[in-house]
């Protein structure tokens, strides 16, 4: 299913969500890990920012033309 760029869940470089792993040789998970201070923010927003600041990124291999 195609989404807009707007809407959908969020992944890394905007590649397809996948469910089913039996065929994926490689994965991108984020995880957040907080437990730094209590009064203030910390990695918890890491890995959405990933993801936000990936979607400008597309996944191309010049020897194959895509």
């Amino acid at each position: 299913m195609e989404y807009p760029r707007f809407e959908g869940i969020r992944t890394f470089m905007r590649l397809p969500h996948e469910t089913n792993l039996k065929e994926i040789d490689f994965t991108i998970v984020g995880v957040p890990f907080d437990t730094g201070g209590t009064f203030r923010v910390g990695a918890r927003f890491g890995p959405s920012g990933i993801r936000d600041n990936s979607l400008l990124l597309r996944p191309y291999n010049p020897a194959q033309g895509h």
